[in-house]
C-alpha cells in the first residue's frame, strides 16, 4: 500500500505544473494563471505501471474457521434466476383481540366498491378568488412584468 501511494506520488509530482520565475511575474501583474510547460514533453509510452500486491496480516489463519474443502467460488455461476419463482408472504396482523365485536353484523369491506358509476358524475371547476393576505409587489423587482417574453403565448382565464 506504501509503495503504490509513492509511485502515485511520483507519478503526480512528474504531471504538476511548474510556475517558472516567469509566470510568478505574470501572477502579480495582470495574467492570473500558470503555465504547464511540460504537458508536451512527457512521453507516457515510457512510464511503467507497477501493481504492487500487499498481504494482509490477520495475524490468524483463516482456514482454520473454515469448513474443509471450503471453495467460496463454488455455485457462483449454477443459479438460473429465470426458474426461480418468487411469493409475496402476507403475514397476519395478530391484534390481541377479536375485531368483528368491533364491527356491525355482516359487515363487508368490499361492499359497494364497483357499485360507483364515474360517468354518471360530473365535474365542476370551482373558480376561487386566492388571498395571500400581503402585497406580492413588495417581492418582485422594480419594474417587473411576468409577461415580458411571451411572444407566442395564450393566457387562458
Amino acid at each position: 500500500m506504501i509503495k503504490s501511494a509513492l509511485i502515485f506520488s511520483l507519478l503526480v509530482t512528474l504531471n504538476t505544473t511548474t510556475v517558472s520565475s516567469k509566470n510568478i511575474d505574470n501572477l502579480n501583474g495582470t495574467n492570473h494563471y500558470a503555465v504547464n510547460n511540460y504537458s508536451d514533453d512527457l512521453d507516457w509510452s515510457k512510464i511503467e505501471l507497477i501493481k504492487v500486491e500487499e498481504e494482509v496480516e490477520l495475524g490468524f489463519d483463516t482456514k482454520e474457521y473454515l469448513p474443509k474443502d471450503f471453495n467460496p467460488l463454488k455455485g457462483k455461476n449454477d443459479l438460473n434466476w429465470n426458474k426461480i419463482q418468487l411469493i409475496k408472504v402476507e403475514e397476519e396482523a395478530k391484534l390481541g383481540f377479536d375485531t368483528k365485536g368491533y364491527l356491525p353484523k355482516d359487515f363487508n369491506p368490499l361492499k359497494g366498491k364497483n357499485d360507483l358509476d364515474w360517468n354518471t358524475i360530473k365535474l365542476e371547476k370551482v373558480e376561487e378568488d386566492v388571498e395571500l393576505n400581503f402585497n406580492t409587489k413588495d417581492y418582485l423587482p422594480e419594474g417587473f412584468n411576468p409577461y415580458l417574453g411571451m411572444t407566442n403565448c395564450k393566457l387562458v382565464y
